[in-house]
C-alpha cells in the first residue's frame, strides 16, 4: 500500500481527503456485491464505482482481499453494536430481549445488501473465512452472558449458540434473497420461539421454561 504526501487543499487535511476517498471505495465495494456478490468485486470494477484511480485504491488498501477484509469488519462492527444497543434497551424478560437480538440482526443486514451478502458468502472466501469464524464467536460470547447466573445452566451454551446465531443469520440471508416465503414479523416471531426453547436448559435452574411467561 504506498503512502503519498499530500497537502492540504481548500482547508481539507491530506489525512481527511484520504479518509473520505477510502470512504468512497468501501461504499463502491458494499454496492459491488450488493449487485454481483464478492465475485463481482474487483479492483477495476470499484474504482469505476467510486469514480476513482487505482492511485487512490492502494492508497487505501493492498488489494482486493484487503477492500472485503475491511467491509467485512466494518459490518461486523455495525451488526455488532446494533446488537449492544438492541439489548442495552431491551426489558429484562428473557424472551423480550431475545425478540430485541433477533429484531436488531435482521434490521441491520435489511438495511445493507452488500453486507448481507458479504456475510453469507464469507465462509467460503479464504480471505474473510477465520474472520466470519471469530465474529459468530464473539456474538456466541454476547448471548452467553444473556445466560449468565448463579449456578450456571445444566450445559455448556457455546455449542447451543452458535448453532442459533449461524441458523438466524441464515435465515435472515434467505429471507432477504426472496428464498423463504414468510414475512419479517413472521420470522422473528419462529426465530424468537426456536431461541427460547432451545435456551431454555442453558439457562439457571431452566429459567425461560416458565418463568418469563
Amino acid at each position: 500500500m504506498s503512502r503519498t504526501v499530500t497537502r492540504p487543499h481548500r482547508g481539507v487535511s491530506a489525512a481527511d481527503r484520504t479518509a473520505a476517498r477510502r470512504a468512497r471505495l468501501l461504499a463502491a465495494g458494499r454496492d459491488q456485491i450488493a449487485e454481483n456478490g464478492t465475485a463481482g468485486v474487483s479492483v477495476d470494477a470499484v474504482c469505476r464505482r467510486a469514480e476513482l484511480t487505482k492511485r487512490y485504491f492502494y492508497e487505501s488498501f493492498d488489494g482486493r482481499d484487503a477492500l472485503l477484509v475491511a467491509l467485512f469488519d466494518e459490518a461486523v462492527s455495525s451488526l455488532g453494536a446494533a446488537l449492544a444497543e438492541a439489548l442495552s434497551a431491551a426489558p429484562s424478560a428473557f424472551e423480550l430481549r431475545v425478540r430485541a437480538a433477533v429484531r436488531a440482526v435482521l434490521s441491520t443486514l435489511s438495511a445493507d445488501r452488500g453486507w448481507s451478502r458479504l456475510w453469507a458468502e464469507a465462509h467460503a472466501h479464504p480471505a474473510l473465512r477465520g474472520r466470519r469464524n471469530a465474529a459468530l464467536d464473539g456474538f456466541v460470547a454476547v448471548l452467553s452472558d444473556e445466560l449468565a447466573g448463579p449456578g450456571g445452566g445444566a450445559q455448556d451454551p457455546a455449542t447451543t449458540l452458535l448453532v442459533l446465531v449461524a441458523g438466524v443469520t441464515e435465515l435472515v440471508e434467505r429471507r432477504l434473497r426472496d428464498d423463504l416465503d414468510i414475512g419479517d414479523d413472521a420470522l422473528v416471531d419462529q426465530l424468537v420461539l426456536i431461541g427460547v426453547a432451545a435456551c431454555a436448559p442453558l439457562r439457571p435452574d431452566g429459567a425461560g421454561r416458565d418463568q418469563d411467561g
